[in-house]
């Protein structure tokens, strides 16, 4: 059982989440952050528009049993024109990096 514990723990050594202790801590080399290469713009951050508020064709106080397909007809359209105005939004990337 220690064995497999060691075998372990040898194999484990040096990974991104357990860090090499002892003697031989110092002949394992060192993790060095990233560094940006010379002649790379650095990224234009721009702040994302704010979306069209939805549209409101119907509301539950409109419907009743007599006008349920046009009510129907009216949130298709509704959800339709909410659709549109999201497609017709800028798209920005979010790009995230790792520290």
């Amino acid at each position: 059982m220690t064995r497999l514990i060691l075998a372990i723990m040898v194999v484990n050594t040096g990974c991104l989440h357990v860090r090499p202790v002892g003697p031989l801590a110092d002949a394992l080399p060192a993790r060095t952050p990233a560094v940006r290469e010379p002649g790379v713009p650095e990224p234009v951050i721009r702040q994302a528009g704010r979306p069209t508020p939805p549209s409101l064709y119907v509301t539950p106080a409109e419907i009743t049993g007599a006008n349920a397909a046009d009510a129907a007809r009216r949130l298709q359209q509704e959800l339709d024109t909410d659709n549109r105005s999201l497609e017709a939004m800028p798209r920005y990337s979010e790009v995230s990096q790792v520290k």
